[in-house]
């Protein structure tokens, strides 16, 4: 029996043996390395969402999974479930906890029904805002206050974190103002490579590079998110990356910066990696109508399942007709 956070079962995708991940693991340490990364899901969804991990937590597990399996055994498991992203490196690095994307997403959607559920911030991977029944804590409580960093470089973060520069106008570039609105011309805006700048930096994983991208608007100079992303990378012992993430996440909630939803930013992922230029511009003017975009997420997961062979040609061809049926229905009412 799972307790009050936790579930009593969690779904197993008949293909897990499958992953590459796995198999890596299995190639590495045998069938003693599929079964260990077994038992830790289970341990994990009986806990909720992630597990807390430690030597003192891996000495027992090790003693309940028996069957001749070592404490060390578990340790070099787990650093190579992590190197090779079964859990996040992210999170692990930072809380020592075991999580991942998927897990997540298979908890929450798992506790749905029930009344209230909680969850840190710090520790989601996932937009969780489809879930009403998740109240998210906003702090970890866990902190002992005692221990709390007060050196220069602390001073230094909390000068930065608490910077709240004026909002560039929404879509970059010159601004001019013309009958008390502003206009900008996207032609002249310049961007940064953020990717390049953040990948391989320590504490930054791969969720982290896109997440600043979405809260820098893709490296845009004149956005706020950048300004505190490039002096972190000036100093990155002023704090933990994360911080800084968390303070832009802070500053789009309370409006201060205005930047593309979770939502339509994994549009905009999907569509840059998994399309050429052009079909991804086309498709970028069709969804520009909310029916459409609706519709196109609706497509996006049908071509997640590895069933369409050219997706640029298929989000076309089914938004056409899409908009036909649109149009139609448009005449009609006219």
């Amino acid at each position: 029996m799972a307790n009050s956070t936790g579930l009593d079962y969690f779904s197993f995708n008949v293909d897990f043996f499958d992953d590459d991940k796995l198999a890596l693991i299995e190639g590495e340490f045998g069938i003693k390395g599929a079964y260990i990364a077994i038992r830790l899901l289970c341990k994990i969804y009986k806990e909720g969402y992630y597990y807390q991990w430690g030597d003192d937590e891996c000495l027992l597990f090790s003693r309940k999974v028996g069957a001749g399996i070592t404490s060390d055994l578990v340790k070099e498991v787990v650093k190579g479930l992590v190197k090779r992203s079964f859990f996040d490196k992210g999170v692990f690095e930072r809380f020592q906890i075991l999580t991942s994307r998927g897990i997540q997403s298979r908890y929450f959607e798992a506790v749905k029904r029930r009344q209230c559920v909680e969850a840190r911030r710090d520790f989601l991977l996932i937009d969780v805002s489809k879930f009403p029944n998740v109240h998210i804590l906003e702090e970890n409580v866990n902190i002992d206050k005692t221990n709390a960093d007060i050196s220069p470089q602390s001073k230094l973060k909390e000068s930065i974190l608490k910077e709240t520069p004026p909002q560039t106008p929404p879509h970059g570039g010159a601004s001019s103002t013309r009958g008390g609105r502003t206009t900008s011309s996207p032609s002249s805006e310049k961007y940064f490579d953020i990717k390049s700048a953040l990948r391989g930096k320590p504490g930054v994983n791969e969720n982290d590079v896109w997440e600043a991208m979405r809260l820098t608007e893709n490296g845009k100079e004149s956005s706020i998110g950048l300004s505190l992303v490039k002096q972190w990378l000036e100093n990155p012992s002023m704090c933990n990356f994360y911080e800084i993430l968390q303070k832009l996440q802070e500053m789009e909630r309370t409006g201060k910066i205005k930047v593309m939803s979770h939502e339509n930013y994994f549009i905009y992922v999907f569509l840059l990696v998994n399309l050429t230029q052009s079909d991804a511009d086309s498709i970028r003017l069709y969804i520009k109508d909310p029916r459409l975009f609706e519709e196109c997420k609706k497509l996006i997961a049908e071509i997640k399942k590895g069933r369409i062979n050219q997706p640029g040609k298929f989000l076309l061809k089914k938004l056409r007709e899409c908009q036909e049926v649109i149009n139609k229905q448009n005449l009609k009412l006219k």
